[in-house]
């Protein structure tokens, strides 16, 4: 029975976690640590070893079979490299696999952090062993990972499936983050529900939205207290985001769609939006009905999950 650990880089955070395959699979036992950006690399890969060590020592386990690394930007997971990941500068250009390896004294395997949630879905979660998976990572932005006849698609230089991207308005998009117009980030990420609403709210919309509290959550509660602006305002946000399902369902017709991520428990708010947009802009009826879409089954878990399953996937 094989063990890994999965260490899930954030920009604040770093999650790690002890992983069983199983069967039956479990997350023996979990961590965080500040990720402290402007820490030297060796500073941060010792914490990291520490905090692998302590969990170690709390399961009972001397050792584990090796390690996984989800680490958000564009990341060569050929040669455990960190290429760029805007808000992690201090990682540019470094071998991190190689660093933790060391440290670790275990074999290390890198990857995309949404490429590894979809690892980690495919072999654990709401898409276990489905051969055509998409997972969708809703938070502060929109990613994905997509698992295309049993296998993670990566492209040339592992940067496929940049889904939060996808073009979901053409004409007057909102700016995105990544300096475009028009994604599906713009829209569904943290930022764009925000926007959205408060441009309900500058158009006199009566609600019991405030203009100081407009998180997301803030719209998702106020919507389940069902309140008439909440709910149009989720509704607006299923739509762009249908849009972007529509173009991945007509490029990888896949079987399953799976959200994770803190906005996911807004995943029902935003379903008639969805499943409007799907109905206009899906050309196909047959290969749009078959798609069953979900929430996660561990959205709070997924990334540490994802990352051991980098390292339980290779060479599969």
């Amino acid at each position: 029975m094989r063990h890994a650990i999965g260490i899930d880089i954030g920009g604040i955070n770093t999650k790690i976690g002890i992983v069983r395959e199983g069967p039956p699979f479990k997350v023996l036992k979990q961590t965080s640590i500040p990720t402290q950006v402007d820490d030297p690399i060796s500073v941060y890969v010792r914490r990291v070893a520490e905090a692998v060590a302590g969990l170690l020592k709390e399961c009972g386990l001397k050792k584990v079979n090796g390690a996984g690394v989800g680490c958000p930007g564009l990341i060569d997971p050929w040669k455990g490299l960190v290429r760029t990941s805007p808000n992690l500068p201090n990682l540019k250009g470094v071998r991190l696999a190689d660093k933790l390896s060391g440290a670790l004294n275990l074999p290390v395997r890198m990857q995309n952090d949404a490429n590894a949630a979809a690892l980690g879905e495919y072999l654990f979660g709401s898409g276990k062993k489905c051969p055509n998976l998409i997972v969708l990572t809703l938070g502060t932005g929109v990613g994905g990972g997509v698992i295309c006849d049993g296998h993670l698609v990566v492209g040339a230089d592992n940067a496929a499936t940049e889904l939060g991207h996808l073009k979901a308005e053409w004409h007057n998009g909102a700016p995105c983050g990544c300096g475009k117009t028009g994604c599906v980030e713009a829209y569904v990420g943290a930022a764009g529900i925000t926007r959205i609403a408060r441009e309900m709210l500058d158009g006199g919309a009566s609600t019991i939205l405030q203009p100081d509290h407009l998180t997301p959550r803030d719209v998702a509660d106020a919507a389940r207290k069902g309140d008439k602006t909440a709910l149009e305002v989720m509704k607006k946000v299923g739509h762009y985001l249908g849009r972007g399902i529509a173009l991945l369902i007509e490029t990888f017709n896949p079987e399953r769609i799976v959200f994770t991520g803190g906005t996911s428990a807004a995943a029902d708010l935003m379903m008639p939006g969805i499943d409007d947009a799907l109905n206009q802009y899906a050309s196909f009826e047959f290969t749009r009905k078959r798609v069953k879409i979900s929430r996660s089954k561990f959205p709070d878990d997924v990334n540490v999950i994802g990352a051991a399953a980098v390292y339980l996937n290779a060479g599969k």
